[in-house]
């Protein structure tokens, strides 16, 4: 399902700059530990899944694990720093309609009671 959220490609290197200031104003000290993966990395992996509406589970590899890449983007968003960001990225026009994967397929719940039983108590129905 498309959101209608503009998503970047891959973050270039003048994007790259501008997301670093952004984070410098955001978060008066730092706090993004340097790991085997980068943050612009991890970044890449976050809007690789809002473009496509992949799980958690299927980004590209060289986007690092799938869990801090997922821990990333909710700290972002806890803080609100999703909307700064996404603004900086998206300055310089262009972008990809972001996807939301749906999270529960459609339930459909049918229920009768049966004759001569009372109100409370209920069968499910048997189906189509």
């Amino acid at each position: 399902m498309r959101t209608g959220v503009l998503v970047p490609a891959e973050v270039t290197a003048s994007q790259w700059a501008l997301a670093e200031e952004a984070m410098a104003a955001f978060f008066p000290r730092r706090q993004f530990a340097r790991g085997p993966v980068g943050i612009r990395t991890q970044l890449n992996g976050i809007l690789h899944r809002l473009r496509t509406g992949c799980l958690w589970g299927e980004p590209p590899e060289q986007c690092g694990a799938p869990a801090l890449v997922k821990d990333r983007q909710n700290s972002w968003v806890k803080r609100g720093f999703r909307a700064p960001l996404t603004h900086v990225l998206n300055a310089s026009g262009g972008g990809t309609e972001a996807q939301r994967e749906q999270l529960v397929p459609a339930l459909e719940v049918t229920c009768g009671a049966a004759p001569g039983r009372s109100r409370n108590e209920f069968m499910p129905s048997q189906g189509p």
